[in-house]
């Protein structure tokens, strides 16, 4: 009769090659559960780059207005993040004057980019009180 083996129980590693090449399947299990940590910044700049992507589209199509769930999408967009641009954004849905200030929205937003890689100093904690 066969011997049978307990899943839980460690199996008894060979040599070198077997024990490097668990390691690495256990790496891999492992890293599925990291995430790379983006910032919420670095997401808004690449949805920015998609609708001026999109915007670039109806360029090359010779679109003389944006379709509008794509200028309700710039509208949202650009009106969470400044109203200034908001308001320079108007009701003009020339493709040529809403790639100008999703530009200058995303400049705000690489300002923003720079200034959260700055690094702040740590509030210091007073361990003993006099």
């Amino acid at each position: 009769m066969a011997r049978m083996e307990n899943a839980a129980l460690p199996r008894r590693i060979e040599g070198p090659l077997e024990r490097t090449v668990l390691e690495l399947r256990r790496i891999d299990r492992d890293a599925v559960w990291r995430r790379p940590r983006v910032g919420r910044t670095r997401l808004l700049l690449r949805e920015s780059d998609s609708l001026i992507e999109l915007i670039e589209r109806c360029r090359e199509r010779g679109d003389r207005l944006l379709p509008t769930q794509l200028w309700s999408a710039v509208v949202r967009f650009v009106g969470a993040l400044d109203a200034t641009l908001r308001d320079e954004l108007g009701i003009n849905r020339d493709p040529g004057h809403v790639a100008d200030v999703l530009f200058a929205t995303q400049g705000v937003l690489l300002e923003r980019a720079r200034n959260e890689r700055v690094p702040m100093r740590a509030r210091i904690i007073p361990l003993f009180r006099r």
